[in-house]
């Protein structure tokens, strides 16, 4: 199984690469987020935030392990990364976006989709969270 795609984000001038898709993808000695609890490889991930299929993380739970994410992309740029569920689209896409909206994105949802996979976000109230997380981010910016 390989991931669904890569995307490359800069977090204060410092590049990483983030691959997407299945958690059961998890490249070879990749840090991952896992989003789907019943992954045959949940055991490796190095961060965990259980979220039902087509759901919603707290956004809270949700700030706090990007941000985990983020200190350690930014302590180890080149490491490789992954974030995935069960397909690598809602789940996924929700955190990946997040991700782009944290390193400043300006419309994560479509800079995702054009970049990662144009399915990624799948419901309303995946791409409402994005929203409000990207208007806290830009809050937390200025």
């Amino acid at each position: 199984m390989t991931p669904l795609g890569a995307i490359r984000l800069s977090f204060d001038g410092i590049e990483v690469t983030i691959t997407g898709g299945p958690f059961d993808s998890l490249p070879e000695g990749a840090r991952g987020l896992c989003l789907e609890p019943r992954s045959a490889r949940v055991g490796e991930a190095e961060w965990r935030l259980d979220i039902v299929d087509f759901g919603v993380p707290d956004p809270a739970a949700l700030r706090a392990v990007l941000d985990e994410m983020v200190a350690a992309m930014r302590a180890r740029p080149g490491d490789a990364f992954h974030v995935g569920c069960r397909a690598g689209l809602g789940r996924t896409g929700t955190a990946l976006a997040c991700l782009a909206a944290m390193a400043g994105i300006e419309d994560p949802i479509a800079w995702l989709r054009a970049q990662y996979d144009p399915r990624a976000v799948e419901t309303q109230a995946q791409a409402e969270l994005v929203r409000a997380f990207a208007q806290g981010a830009r809050r937390t910016a200025d």
